[in-house]
């Protein structure tokens, strides 16, 4: 730092004022990364063609996760993320690998959403109407995902409701 500032006062007035400017620009290109980078994630409640512009086409996956849903897997940026549609929106997402799942739960929080970890459980829970939990696998910390616990509710109750009373 002290040579930054050696530098600045043997530099004429004009670079300085283009210095300023330079790190104005760094600023703002930092920013649009973060932004871009916290978008970057697919959103519950999304199309599958909402999710394919933003990771690209998926594969429908060799491991179905839920009995009446499509897992479709996704390669994007170095992660793996599998998405569980129902009904044609997205109710369960799973990244991987996630070492930092505060990256994952910032784009979950929009719209004055915030998050609070339940350390009995061992859950994220996402404030709002809408109940979405966030979890790490037991055994695959490097798996991360989150779901929209109604959806799945729903699903599992109509898959018991067709079992005949299992």
């Amino acid at each position: 730092m002290n040579a930054l500032r050696a530098l600045i006062v043997h530099l004429p007035k004009a670079n300085i004022n283009t210095i300023k400017k330079m790190k104005t620009i760094n600023v703002l290109i930092l920013i649009a990364l973060v932004v871009s980078t916290t978008s970057a994630f697919a959103r519950l409640g999304e199309t599958r063609e909402e999710i394919d512009k933003r990771y690209g086409e998926g594969k429908r996956s060799d491991t179905q996760r839920l009995e009446g849903t499509e897992t479709i897997k996704y390669n994007f940026n170095n992660f793996e993320i599998e998405v569980v549609f129902h009904d044609k929106k997205s109710v369960w997402e799973i990244f991987h690998p996630t070492k930092d799942m505060s990256s994952v739960l910032k784009a979950y929080a929009d719209d004055g959403h915030t998050w609070h970890y339940n350390d009995t459980i061992h859950i994220w829970e996402r404030s709002g109407d809408q109940k979405y939990i966030a979890s790490a696998w037991a055994g695959h910390e490097d798996y991360f995902c989150i779901e929209d616990v109604k959806a799945i509710e729903a699903i599992q109750d109509s898959n018991l409701s067709g079992t005949g009373g299992f």
